[in-house]
């Protein structure tokens, strides 16, 4: 359905001439519609055999995405998944253009827009498949019947196990407005990146119900403090990793237990409330040119091995329930989990994003 309107204003918005030599695959077995929704996975894996790969458009780590891959393939030999990573909406971008082209080679989609993926299901652009575990996800980790969370986002402050004392990570740990104590002044960094995890702090901030129990004016107070200010997400990490900040305000888990266990000096802290959410959308092409090693591999993703090969690869919460977490950090002595959820509200979301955006950058600007 090239011809829906959320395709087409998403090709307006690229600014640009769909260009490259795109080319349709050679080889369909099937089509979405033709492709019986309780269709078992012995069918679709022969059937999946004969189509012969899997095209995985991907927002996350490539090299974990490609790991997570690998342990499909291992389970099904026959078929190759072939992994592209492109970040936030230039995925969505091209995925437009190609869909409007009629030139469709994504068979995955990974998407972050919960209001856009939910457009492209009701438009069919976004398969509606029910994974056979659909039941084991919560409505949070759900876009109908069409996209699933396969791990929750969960921010954290990271900290230089050097740098920062058992102490002060409780302080840290304890409130959002631990950051105001005077010890912290100009030993930490913020980003002003525009992206779900980076406004979800700011988001909790600014919650009228004021759940975190915040001081007014608390964001100019953060700004007080002094921190370094980075544009985006990850050089943060890369600084606390160098000893040159002692913690982040804020990162996320999976980035961080992965770069401890890769050996960096790092611990982190779920300060509380913490927010927990979905934030990172799988759903399968509703043109995928491989329509049954598409649905096989969405099946496997959202299934107790995906969860386990997600928890291994990414270090990321699973959300299927009746998993455990086996994830390595969470036996270490220093971790402490959870203690209070937080589930932002995406109404006021998305009515105050951008404003509430301005508003932290500009007061980190300003600091």
């Amino acid at each position: 359905m090239g011809s829906n309107s959320i395709i087409r204003k998403a090709v307006l918005a690229c600014g640009i001439a769909f260009a490259g030599a795109l080319v349709p695959a050679a080889f369909t077995t099937a089509s979405a519609a033709e492709i019986a929704a309780d269709k078992s996975n012995d069918a679709l894996y022969a059937d999946a055999k004969a189509e012969g790969s899997v095209v995985v458009y991907t927002s996350n780590v490539l090299a974990g995405m490609n790991a997570v891959s690998a342990d499909f393939m291992a389970q099904y030999p026959g078929i190759t998944v072939e992994v592209t990573r492109i970040v936030g909406m230039q995925q969505y971008q091209r995925f437009a253009q190609e869909v409007a082209a009629n030139q469709n080679i994504a068979d995955i989609i990974n998407l972050t827009d919960k209001p856009v993926l939910t457009e492209l299901i009701n438009s069919g652009d976004v398969a509606r498949w029910k994974v056979p575990t659909f039941d084991r996800f919560t409505d949070e980790y759900k876009v109908e019947d069409g996209g699933y969370a396969l791990t929750a986002t969960i921010p954290v402050l990271i900290y230089n196990e050097t740098k920062v004392t058992p102490e002060e990570a409780d302080i840290l740990r304890n409130s959002w407005a631990g950051v105001l104590d005077p010890r912290f002044k100009g030993r930490f960094a913020v980003q002003t990146q525009k992206c779900g995890l980076c406004y979800v702090g700011v988001h909790l901030f600014l919650d009228p119900a004021n759940p975190a129990k915040l001081p007014d004016n608390f964001i100019e107070k953060v700004a007080a403090q002094e921190p370094v200010v980075y544009a985006d997400l990850t050089n943060p990490i890369d600084r606390v990793i160098a000893g040159e900040q002692d913690f982040t305000y804020w990162s996320w888990e999976a980035i961080a237990a992965t770069k401890r266990q890769s050996g960096a000096p790092v611990r982190f802290v779920y300060p509380d409330p913490t927010p927990v959410f979905a934030n990172n959308y799988f759903s399968v092409s509703g043109h995928a040119p491989h329509p049954n090693a598409a649905r096989l591999y969405m099946n496997w993703l959202a299934s107790e091995e995906g969860a386990k090969s997600f928890q291994k690869h990414f270090n990321g919460a699973t959300t299927l329930q009746g998993v455990k977490d086996e994830r390595s950090f969470a036996s270490e002595d220093w971790y402490k989990p959870v203690k209070t959820e937080y589930k932002p509200d995406f109404k006021r979301w998305g009515e105050n994003y951008v404003s509430d955006m301005e508003k932290w950058i500009d007061a980190m600007s300003k600091k």
